[in-house]
C-alpha cells in the first residue's frame, strides 16, 4: 500500500507539469548557384552566387504524414564583373587630378516571394521532402562604379562614383522549389533544394555585351536585349527552429482547484514593464565644418547612363 501512495504522488507533478514541443516558426538561411536559364541562359547572361533567407510557419496539421506551411522567402545574387582600366577623367575648376581611373560594371539580380510548403512526412521524422510554391517578383540590374587609381593623392576627391541601374528590369516570377530536410535535432536542420521561377520579359545586360569605344573613355551599355528571365537557383542551408510549450493536466481537478488563483495565471505574463529615467542628452560642438569632397567625372568621352527598362 506504501508503495502505491508513493508512485501515485510521484506520478502526479510529472503529469501536472509534462509539456509538449512543437515547431512555432522557423528561420532557413542559404547558399545558392544562380544559373540563368531559357531566353536569358541562351544570350549568355553571367552566373553567380548568392545567398537566400526564409520565414515559415507551424506545420498544419502537427501530426499529419502530410502538411502544410505558409512564409516568405527572398534571395540575393551578385553576378560576375568587368574592369575598364585607364580611363582619363574630366578636367575642372577644382584641384588637378593625379593618376586616372578604373570603371567596373556588374550585375546583380533580387528576388521576394511567397512561399507555400508542402511537406510529406510528420515532424518527428529525421528526413523530410518537401516541394514549395513561389510567387513574387525579380529584379535584374547593371551597375557601374567610377574609382581612383590613386585615392591617397587626391584627398579633395572622392574615391568612387557609383550608378546604380545602368539596365534595370523587374518582372513578375513564379515557380516552385524540390527539397529534402535532414534533422540534425529539434533546434537545427539541414536543407538542400532547387529552385526554378519563371518570369516574364525583361530587359538585361550580359557582361560580354558592355563595350568600350577604341581609344575613348566611352562604356557602351546599349546592347542590352529583352528576354524571358527564367533562372534557377541550386541551394544548400541550414534551418533553425524556435519551439513554442503546451501545458496540460491530464488529471480532473475539482472546482477549488480550478479556482486557485496560482493556476489561474499559468498562461499570462504578469510582469510589468520596469520604469526607466530619461537619459541626460548630450550635445557636441565643432569649432569648423568640414569641407565637402568634390566629386570625380570622366571626360566629355565618358561612360553614359543608358535608358531604365521600366516597362
Amino acid at each position: 500500500m506504501k508503495k502505491i501512495l508513493l508512485t501515485f504522488l510521484l506520478g502526479v507533478p510529472v503529469a501536472l507539469f509534462a509539456q509538449d514541443k512543437i515547431n512555432k516558426w522557423s528561420l532557413g538561411i542559404g547558399f545558392h548557384l544562380a544559373c540563368p536559364q531559357s531566353e536569358i541562359g541562351a544570350i549568355d547572361y553571367d552566373h553567380g552566387f548568392g545567398i537566400n533567407f526564409s520565414y515559415l510557419s507551424t506545420k498544419f496539421p502537427y501530426k499529419s504524414p502530410v502538411n502544410f506551411q505558409i512564409g516568405t522567402r527572398m534571395d540575393f545574387a551578385h553576378m560576375q564583373t568587368r574592369k575598364f582600366e585607364s580611363i582619363a577623367l574630366a578636367a575642372d575648376d577644382g584641384p588637378i587630378i593625379i593618376g586616372d581611373a578604373t570603371i567596373k560594371a556588374g550585375n546583380r539580380m533580387y528576388g521576394l516571394f511567397l512561399e507555400g510548403r508542402i511537406n510529406f512526412t510528420p515532424e518527428d521524422q529525421k528526413i523530410t521532402p518537401y516541394i514549395s510554391l513561389l510567387a513574387g517578383h525579380r529584379n535584374y540590374s547593371t551597375y557601374q562604379v567610377l574609382s581612383l587609381n590613386q585615392p591617397n593623392y587626391n584627398p579633395e576627391r572622392e574615391s568612387e562614383s557609383i550608378t546604380e541601374r545602368v539596365v534595370h528590369t523587374k518582372r513578375f516570377h513564379y515557380g516552385g522549389t524540390v527539397g529534402v530536410c535532414y534533422k540534425v535535432n529539434q533546434s537545427i536542420s539541414l536543407e538542400s533544394s532547387v529552385t526554378y521561377t519563371y518570369g516574364n520579359k525583361g530587359a538585361v545586360l550580359p557582361l560580354k555585351d558592355i563595350e568600350r569605344a577604341d581609344g575613348s573613355n566611352e562604356v557602351h551599355y546599349d546592347n542590352y536585349q529583352t528576354v524571358k528571365t527564367d533562372i534557377l537557383l541550386i541551394n544548400a542551408g541550414i534551418r533553425f527552429q524556435l519551439f513554442k510549450q503546451y501545458q496540460y493536466n491530464p488529471i480532473n481537478t475539482t472546482p477549488s482547484n480550478q479556482n486557485n488563483s496560482s493556476n489561474s495565471n499559468r498562461y499570462f505574463d504578469n510582469s510589468t514593464p520596469s520604469s526607466s529615467t530619461p537619459s541626460t542628452r548630450k550635445t557636441r560642438s565643432f569649432n569648423s565644418t568640414p569641407t565637402k569632397k568634390m566629386p570625380i567625372k570622366v571626360k566629355s568621352d565618358g561612360p553614359k547612363r543608358d535608358k531604365n527598362d521600366q516597362s
